[in-house]
């Protein structure tokens, strides 16, 4: 990627957060890079309360993350879900969030990241706006 790529890339990421938020009715969206085991946080889009988050984090900590980076397929919980992974699950009420659902990201045909969407309500997202999610997931 050159270097004039690069923030056009940013841009163009930090939109389609914003239209993923829409396109769901979700709270928040997170946008990171896949690199190894690491989750680097690109952009992020709120309804206005902050999201610290911090810079990244190990993709081997949060087992449903890990299934949708390896298996390129969305997934989703709600911290009410009776098998909700438990690091998950706290992570998501230490963000004061109570639903997230995770897709994989492509850019250019290749899979690049990981979007997250987050709810404050337990609800689950729902069919249409899952399969929004995942045309949004392509860039390029």
């Amino acid at each position: 990627m050159t270097e004039a790529a690069a923030p056009r890339l940013l841009e163009t990421l930090h939109d389609r957060a914003r239209e993923l938020v829409t396109g769901t009715a979700a709270d928040a969206c997170v946008i990171s890079r896949v690199l190894g085991d690491v989750l680097v946080i690109v952009t992020h889009v709120t309804d206005g309360a902050p999201l610290d988050l911090g810079q990244g984090f190990l993709i081997s900590d949060y087992p449903l993350t890990q299934v949708v980076v390896r298996s390129g397929e969305p997934a989703q919980l709600t911290i009410e879900d009776e098998d909700a992974d438990p690091a998950e699950a706290r992570l998501l009420r230490e963000l004061g969030f109570a639903a997230l659902l995770m897709l994989p990201l492509e850019v250019v045909g290749e899979r690049w990241g990981l979007i997250e969407l987050y709810r404050r309500s337990a609800e689950h997202f729902a069919p249409h706006e899952v399969a929004n999610a995942r045309a949004l997931a392509r860039i390029g």
